[in-house]
């Protein structure tokens, strides 16, 4: 009982927290599995997951803590939310679209709040919603509080992207958002006049990689992006940008 009350103080090692994960999982999701895989191929319902090692490591890239928000938006079965709560104490809210994921994912928080009581550990406060992100109102009042917002956008269609993109104004100055493509054009590119207003470049971009087996829908590594709100250093960026331009234009009305 004793190692049990360590661990609510420092935090789960990694690999009862793994094993608690996947337990969860088992008992939640395994019985389902073969209806999460009805699906429209290649649109933006297409299912998938991020596995837990992949999700451990983003939880403690992005420095989680017990006072912070987390948003996943698109949360499928609520894995990564459950992880998150688990994992740190947070609070976590997931909103998916489609029915039968969303109804798998009210069992899976249900589940891991018994096994939290079992195991004697803490874990943060949870919210699912049934939706769709573009229109929640939750999701509108939660993003300018959020401290992380993971969009598993892999196969998102390019409009949806474009759509969500807004919503990140009300991110405040630091905030994360990872994405499994980037909602930049190209990563680190130069200010033009075609770039000065978009709305993404307010994020200071870092692409970083996961290994073969971290996401369900294939056995090949890849990239995933880390957005941080940076509106400072795109100020200061766009200053310069257009003090050159008005150089520019000052140098050509006096030809």
């Amino acid at each position: 009982m004793e190692r049990v009350e360590t661990w609510t103080e420092t935090g789960l090692p990694q690999d009862v927290l793994l094993r608690i994960i996947d337990e969860n999982y088992q008992r939640a999701v395994g019985p389902n599995v073969k209806t999460l895989k009805r699906y429209e191929a290649f649109s933006s319902t297409v299912y998938g997951e991020l596995m837990p090692n992949l999700s451990y490591d983003i939880i403690r890239l992005t420095q989680l803590r017990q006072d912070s928000l987390f948003l996943d938006l698109g949360s499928g079965v609520a894995n990564v939310v459950v992880q998150a709560a688990l994992q740190t104490g947070c609070t976590a809210y997931g909103v998916e679209l489609m029915p039968q994921p969303a109804r798998v994912a009210r069992d899976m928080v249900k589940q891991i709040k018994i096994r939290a009581r079992m195991w004697g550990v803490n874990i943060g406060e949870m919210e699912l919603e049934e939706g769709d992100m573009l229109k929640s109102s939750r999701v509108d009042e939660l993003m300018s509080k959020a401290d992380v917002v993971l969009v598993d956008n892999k196969v998102f269609e390019e409009s949806l992207n474009e759509a969500l993109k807004p919503k990140f104004l009300d991110l405040k100055e630091g905030a994360i958002v990872i994405s499994l493509a980037p909602f930049v054009s190209s990563l680190n590119a130069r200010m033009t006049e075609r770039n000065v207003d978009d709305i993404s470049a307010i994020f200071e971009v870092t692409e970083r990689y996961y290994h073969s087996g971290s996401v369900s829908w294939g056995n090949n590594g890849g990239s995933y992006y880390v957005h941080r709100v940076d509106r400072e250093g795109y100020s200061q960026i766009r200053e310069k940008f257009e003090a050159r331009q008005m150089t520019r234009t000052r140098r050509r009305n006096q030809r």
